[in-house]
């Protein structure tokens, strides 16, 4: 299967998707976008290149039991970037970002719009259901296999 939208092109063989993701489109919006043109609920996208600005970093504050994000604003190269894409629609994405001196800054990726482009190869799932379950002792919704 290949798919096109206004800009993003991908092709799927065997559960594996590639993408290309263009200049100017929302990160996590076009992954949705495409899980839903594919139909498919589940995935985890396994790498990612290119570039990104106008997104935001978090880390988990153990203590809190809440996210600290710092916003970034300039484009920065897409070092990294992985994650998971539940059935209940949520996706938890981690991401490293190099600047122009070539310092490395990471973590949780909320918030993102495409600089440049993004290549992306994602394993999507038929069967296999996974979801994010409240757990009482971290406080705290994790993945959960089903």
């Amino acid at each position: 299967m290949i798919g096109t939208g206004d800009n993003m092109e991908y092709g799927i063989e065997n559960q594996v998707l590639v993408a290309k993701l263009d200049d100017g489109e929302d990160f996590f919006g076009s992954l949705e976008k495409i899980m839903t043109e594919i139909d498919q609920e589940c995935g985890v996208l396994v790498t990612g290149i290119g570039m990104l600005r106008n997104f935001k970093l978090g880390y988990y504050n153990m203590e809190s039991g809440e996210y600290e994000f710092k916003e970034y604003k300039k484009p920065m190269e897409l070092v990294s970037v992985n994650g998971s894409i539940t059935a209940d629609g949520s996706m938890h994405m981690h991401a490293e970002l190099a600047d122009e001196d070539h310092s490395v800054i990471g973590g949780h990726l909320k918030e993102a719009e495409i600089c440049n482009v993004n290549e992306i190869t994602m394993l999507v799932f038929d069967d296999l259901k996974m979801a994010k379950k409240y757990y009482e002792k971290l406080d705290t919704e994790l993945l959960t296999i089903r």
